[in-house]
């Protein structure tokens, strides 16, 4: 219960403290300035996930079923800390190589390849992120508090230091940091507490590694693709203004789709438990609190909807203001987005159908890379608006049928 308490703490201050300097932020930089600060955040955000590679949860299960002999959990933990930053930093060479070409194949600003280049810096964090162990050990509270005291640091010095658009560089350097003093402290506290130590490798230790972790890592990756393709896709064909304001009001239904996460990890191990007892029954359970939670997040929709444009306003700033609009689309969006998280993962997933609910969402990702594609390069940054809704729609279209397909569900 404890570690779950500082499980979501971590999650609250990874989630709410950016947004928290987000106002002041967008109206610093301005429309353009935040826009080349989000492609290339963007860039970055799939490199993360590469670095990554699914150890957090590979990596946790692993530490989580370690023997509970004393000797053989210290050289067996040993053993997946060393295989975890040696594959880690591999991947973080490779990512840094691909972010110099990058940076030397295109004709950009000056501005814009260091801010690449900065932005690339916190990657060599991530190599260092113990989540993993302390989550796999229950101990969440340390790399929380690591992880508190880094965000509060950067938080100040951002409000402190930024003062106009010609700091995006800086700016790019203080939102690095966060991620690089939480997991050095992390790391130290790791090495301390579990008597952690490098020991020497074979290459089928490194096989093994990846091999764990390749699952996840493709579903992170997807699901990164899911939610990220259209600021990629504006970047290239729209101009830098546009991706900062489509940027900024999509954080307005990201923020409500955050409400709901923790709504959905709540109800998940009470739809499981149901629909394990009876598919039919549990999935009239889960219809019944889908229609509740949707008429609530709908209510909300339709007030952030009503008041859209002194909200944009308020929020981010007079120069947002001229495309409000595209928020209509996004918000029926995060409605269909939770939607499929009942058909999907409260009822396909919960019910054991993994595989189904995976070739529905892949299926999905392609379908959002396609009208990604298609409608920003036809209708820039109204086109992007346009796009999440008929991805999910599709979507939805395909976790429909399926469940239907499956057909204990419906007790036909």
């Amino acid at each position: 219960m404890k570690n779950g308490v500082w499980l979501y703490g971590l999650q609250f201050f990874n989630t709410v403290l950016p947004l928290v300097t987000l106002p002041y932020i967008t109206r610093v930089l301005g429309t353009a300035k935040y826009g080349t600060f989000s492609v290339v955040l963007n860039f970055v955000s799939y490199l993360q996930v590469v670095v990554e590679y699914g150890f957090a949860l590979s990596a946790t299960r692993e530490v989580a079923l370690i023997s509970d002999d004393e000797n053989n959990s210290e050289d067996g933990l040993s053993r997946i800390f060393t295989r975890v930053i040696f594959v880690r930093f591999l991947l973080f060479i490779c990512c840094f190589a691909i972010t110099f070409i990058n940076i030397v194949i295109f004709n950009r600003p000056k501005e814009t390849n260091l801010c690449f280049f900065v932005l690339s810096i916190s990657l060599i964090g991530y190599v260092m992120q113990e989540n993993w162990i302390f989550q796999g050990k229950q101990e969440m509270k340390f790399i929380s508090i690591c992880t508190i005291v880094a965000r509060i640091i950067t938080t100040l010095l951002i409000f402190i230091c930024i003062k106009t658009p010609k700091d995006i560089v800086l700016y790019c350097v203080l939102y690095s940091l966060s991620p690089i003093i939480a997991n050095i402290m992390g790391t130290i506290i790791a090495v301390k507490r579990y008597k952690l130590r490098l020991l020497r490798l074979k290459m089928q230790d490194i096989i093994d590694a990846l091999r764990n972790g390749m699952y996840v890592f493709f579903t992170q990756l997807s699901s990164k693709v899911f939610g990220a393709i259209g600021i990629t896709f504006l970047g290239i064909f729209a101009s830098s203004e546009d991706v900062g304001i489509y940027s900024a009001i999509y954080k307005i239904p990201y923020v409500l789709m955050l409400l709901w996460n923790p709504i959905a990890q709540i109800i998940y191990p009470i739809t499981s438990k149901r629909i394990v007892e009876s598919n039919y029954k549990g999935y009239i359970f889960i219809k019944r609190i889908k229609k509740y939670i949707l008429l609530l997040f709908g209510g909300i929709s339709v007030l952030v909807g009503i008041f859209a444009k002194p909200i944009t306003a308020i929020a981010f700033g007079s120069d947002y203001v001229q495309r409000f609009y595209i928020i209509y689309p996004l918000l029926l969006w995060m409605l269909l987005g939770i939607n499929n998280n009942f058909e999907g993962i409260q009822t396909l997933v919960a019910s054991g159908h993994d595989k189904e609910y995976s070739a529905c969402f892949q299926v999905g990702v392609i379908g959002t890379i396609i009208f990604n594609y298609l409608l920003i390069y036809l209708w820039g940054i109204n086109g992007a608006a346009m796009a999440p809704l008929i991805s999910e729609g599709l979507l939805s279209i395909l976790l429909h049928y399926r469940v239907r397909r499956v057909g204990t569900f419906t007790n036909l």
